[in-house]
């Protein structure tokens, strides 16, 4: 079974592992062309691939021709007992990947030596020394004649990683080359005419490589192009050999004198050389690349000759390029993201500080965003998104950042708008009011008309006095401010509010601490029949705080809904008020009575309410029919698939549903005819004036003849005189309920009252 290569290196690991490889070819090539001895060649080259891998070390052996033998030249990184042992050693298909390999004249690579069959006879040596995998490539000629064996030995048993195998095969070119070269210098003493044929060699084994290799004399002209640098640049040789180098680059470096890096290399500058840099190239065709250039000096006839070797690195840049876009754009709107916004809040406060400009940061929500999504689909939402962030763009100025945090929010940073506040404020507000028009316009989305409005959050800042989370808050405080003012506006944060979130925070905490402490209770109201007889209650959730002593629904209600609180005290009041049903099950006076609770929009849309409904009735022990469900008629105006089918769950449980407030909604026949109700009730607003407003007598009359038409009870809640009372018992009502009968009171009250 073929085992597998080695992870991938990431891409600063890659990176630097081709910077590595270039140096080290580099120092390799001016050994070569400093006609230093091969063994030192070899050795130095060997030390520097042993320094690219983790866990590989190389072998380079040198085929004695006669023989066929392979002779040990270059191995660092492994033992000297081990080389010992292989040098001399006969190549064939049982002479380990090495012998293998240079017999056979092809790539043999031992991912497994245990178990390799030319390791057959040889494998207890390598094994011994801890080596496991052996990855042979033949060293050729330019004539393609076998020279000997370039070898990567593995501590472990896998196959070699692309990268190293790539590496190995340059590494078998680069030894190829110094063999070719120091075989040519030694001709070169006896034989000129073997001199050039060895130079003919070496531009062969440069044409194969995969970078672009040009040679240049100290004015900039080109005397040597490889095939790697004419198929990157789109010339042939011939169209560049004796040209200045400029041709290679875009303007100015083009113009005459306008070349930094022929002037360098006229003017003798050596820092050049051994150095790496990235600049731009031009092709034949005239487009513009990236490109990585390395440069070495060598002196040819005593003359200095300048070797650069030439990658393109385009494809680096753009995955470069591809992950700053990841790391720090939004991959839907492509505006900056959360990252972004705040380094670039971060520099503006700064900015703001030293030149005493003030800014604005502004929050923005879209208005029912959710609902589109719920109607429509989060594609259509999602394309409204985009639309949304480009009307953005064109609302502020070039300088100014749109960002986008996520969901449906989005911010917008102003920068050096003026030194006054009121003329920072007047101008934010302007930009504002000028995002709401915009906003406001109506979209096309899939063939929908669709309307769309913001609300928006302003602060006002100078220098860096708030952090950029600090701002971010006071612009999402103002951002709330403005929803709660009717949506479709915008508000500037102040003091008093920050003092209001404050203080809400404040609560909420007395909140949790008051659920732990059995601060909240439950007070019960009387619904009673056209006799007068009581049939049933309704709960009231109360909080005695321990040191405020009672505390209104109202300061806490609309706090619980906005934070979690609302789903905690909305599961304790359905559990209590289950419990209750069973104490009045016990008692013969109370044991057909019902209990009604009212339910918040955030904890009838848990998705896991049908099963905390279920859990309280079953851990209670209270009958299911007597438990009554109030809905207000706004929770129920999308009247939804999901809707109907938690309210028919809940109703196959026995439970009841009344429909709250109703008359303040729009509410259609054929919604109602949709949803499993039981019980209609009568808003208070309409029994408050009942005998002085005809219209509210009207709307009475036509709910409870709706009701009935569609075989429901109807309630009215409010009563609080008996000439209310009898108005609607003409009118057909059933039930009725409030002070008239009795306030809200403890349940032991209620029984024994």
């Amino acid at each position: 079974m073929a085992l597998e290569p080695h992870n991938a290196p990431g891409q600063v690991a890659h990176q630097t592992l081709l910077t590595m490889q270039l140096g080290m070819e580099r120092r390799v090539l001016d050994m070569v062309v400093g006609n230093a001895t091969l063994h030192a060649v070899l050795d130095v080259f060997a030390q520097g691939f042993d320094q690219l891998f983790a866990g590989v070390v190389c072998s380079i052996r040198l085929l004695d021709t006669p023989s066929r033998h392979l002779r040990h030249m270059a191995g660092p990184g492994l033992a000297k007992v081990f080389c010992e042992a292989l040098d001399h050693a006969a190549t064939g298909p049982e002479g380990g990947s090495c012998g293998a390999a240079a017999h056979f004249d092809r790539e043999v690579l031992a991912v497994d030596i245990a178990t390799d069959v030319h390791w057959t006879h040889l494998r207890d040596l390598p094994l011994s020394h801890g080596l496991h995998a052996c990855w042979s490539v033949p060293i050729r000629s330019s004539d393609g004649t076998v020279q000997g064996s370039f070898a990567a030995y593995c501590s472990s048993a896998r196959a070699p990683h692309p990268t190293e195998l790539d590496a190995i095969r340059r590494g078998a070119r680069i030894a190829s080359l110094a063999m070719e070269h120091s075989r040519a210098q030694h001709q070169r003493l006896t034989d000129q005419a073997t001199m050039r044929e060895a130079a003919q060699h070496t531009l062969t084994i440069l044409d194969n490589m995969q970078d672009g290799v040009a040679t240049i004399n100290k004015y900039g002209v080109i005397e040597s192009f490889n095939k790697a640098a004419s198929s990157m640049f789109g010339y042939t040789a011939h169209e560049v050999l004796g040209r200045n180098v400029s041709v290679l680059m875009p303007e100015p470096c083009a113009s005459p004198g306008g070349n930094p890096l022929q002037r360098r290399l006229t003017t003798g500058a050596t820092y050049l050389v051994g150095q790496s840099r990235e600049m731009l190239g031009q092709r034949k065709d005239g487009s513009i690349f990236p490109i990585n250039l390395s440069i070495s000096k060598i002196a040819r006839t005593g003359r200095p000759t300048f070797v650069g070797v030439i990658r393109d690195i385009t494809q680096r840049r753009q995955q470069e390029e591809e992950i700053q876009r990841l790391a720090f754009y939004d991959p839907l709107t492509q505006l900056p993201n959360r990252r972004l916004l705040l380094d670039r809040l971060h520099q503006s406060l700064i900015t703001s500080a030293r030149s005493s400009q003030h800014g604005a940061l502004m929050f923005l929500d879209l208005d029912h965003f959710k609902q589109l999504n719920d109607t429509l689909g989060h594609d259509v939402g999602d394309e409204l998104l985009k639309h949304v962030a480009t009307r953005l763009k064109t609302c502020v100025r070039e300088g100014d950042t749109v960002a986008r945090l996520g969901g449906d929010e989005f911010v917008v940073l102003l920068e050096g708008l003026s030194p006054q506040v009121h003329e920072a404020a007047a101008h934010g507000e302007a930009v504002a009011n000028k995002i709401l028009n915009v906003l406001g316009q109506p979209y096309q989305l899939r063939g929908h008309r669709h309307v769309s409005t913001p609300s928006v959050g302003i602060v006002i800042f100078l220098g860096d006095q708030d952090s950029t989370e600090d701002l971010l808050k006071k612009a999402d405080m103002a951002m709330y401010q403005a929803k709660a003012s009717g949506r479709n506006n915008a508000c500037f944060f102040d003091p008093a509010m920050q003092a209001a979130v404050t203080a809400h925070a404040a609560l909420e905490h007395d909140m949790r601490r008051g659920l732990n402490r059995q601060e909240f209770m439950l007070l019960y109201q009387f619904q009673v029949n056209v006799a007068g007889t009581p049939i049933g209650a309704e709960a009231f959730l109360r909080w005695n705080h321990g040191t405020r002593g009672m505390v209104s629904p109202a300061q806490f209600i609309a706090l619980a809904e906005e934070t979690s609180m609302g789903g905690l005290l909305g599961q304790w009041v359905l559990e209590t008020a289950c419990r209750q049903l069973a104490v009045w099950a016990d008692q013969h006076s109370t044991a057909q009575w019902t209990l009604a609770i009212n339910v918040s929009p955030n904890q009838f849309g848990s998705p896991s309410f049908v099963s905390q409904v279920a859990r309280a009735l079953t851990a209670s022990g209270a009958r299911p029919q007597r438990l009554v469900l109030e809905l207000t008629e706004h929770m129920l105006m999308n009247d939804t698939a999901e809707t109907r089918s938690k309210m028919n769950a809940i109703k196959a449980l026995g439970v009841g549903f009344s429909l709250d407030d109703f008359g303040t909604g729009y509410s259609s026949l054929l919604h109602l005819q949709r949803l499993p109700l039981d019980q209609l009730k009568i808003d208070q607003s309409f029994v408050r004036d009942l005998l002085t407003k005809p219209g509210d007598a009207t709307v009475a009359r036509s709910v409870v003849a709706l009701g009935h038409c569609l075989g429901l009870t109807v309630i009215a809640e409010g009563v609080e005189t008996a000439e209310q009372r009898n108005l609607l018992a003409e009118l057909g009502c059933d039930v009725f309920q409030g002070y008239l009968f009795g306030q809200p009171t403890p349940a032991a009250d209620l029984v024994a009252g």
